[in-house]
C-alpha cells in the first residue's frame, strides 16, 4: 500500500512523476507552477518528507542528490480514492460514482467507457 501524501507533497509528486529520472531538487523547482511561489528550501524539505515515506528513492552524486520515483503515481491514487471513498462516502462505491457521473462534463469516449465497465459488471453477476 502506497503511503499517504499530503496534497503539497502530490504537487512535488506529480512533477516527479511527469519527468524523466532521476531529477534534482532544482529540477522539481522549476517544474512547479509559479503560482505556488515556494522557494527551493520548502521543495528540499517536502523532497526529504518523501524520501522518508519511501515515495522517493535518493542517490549523492558529488554534492547533489538525484531523486526518483519509488512509488507509481497509479499506487498513490489507489490509496487516495480507496481513503476518500472510506472517508467521504463510507466505503460505498455506488453513491460515488453517481455523485461523479451527475457533477462532471463527460466525453462521448469517457462515457462509452463507462458504459462498457458497466456492461461487464451486469455481465460478471
Amino acid at each position: 500500500m502506497a503511503p499517504k501524501i499530503s496534497s503539497a507533497e502530490w504537487e512535488v509528486m506529480n512533477v516527479v512523476w511527469a519527468n524523466p529520472p532521476p531529477l534534482t531538487s532544482a529540477m522539481v523547482h522549476a517544474g512547479l507552477p509559479e503560482r505556488r511561489g515556494w522557494k527551493q528550501k520548502t521543495v528540499n524539505t517536502f523532497l526529504t518528507r518523501l524520501v522518508a515515506k519511501k515515495v522517493l528513492t535518493v542517490t549523492k552524486l558529488g554534492n547533489t542528490n538525484l531523486y526518483a520515483p519509488r512509488v507509481r503515481r497509479e499506487q498513490c491514487v489507489a490509496a487516495e480514492g480507496d481513503t476518500f471513498l472510506k472517508k467521504v462516502f463510507q466505503g460505498a462505491a455506488g453513491p460515488l460514482m453517481l455523485h461523479f457521473c451527475e457533477k462532471a462534463d463527460l466525453s462521448e469516449h469517457e462515457i462509452s467507457q463507462l458504459e462498457q465497465i458497466l456492461e461487464s459488471k451486469r455481465a460478471g453477476r
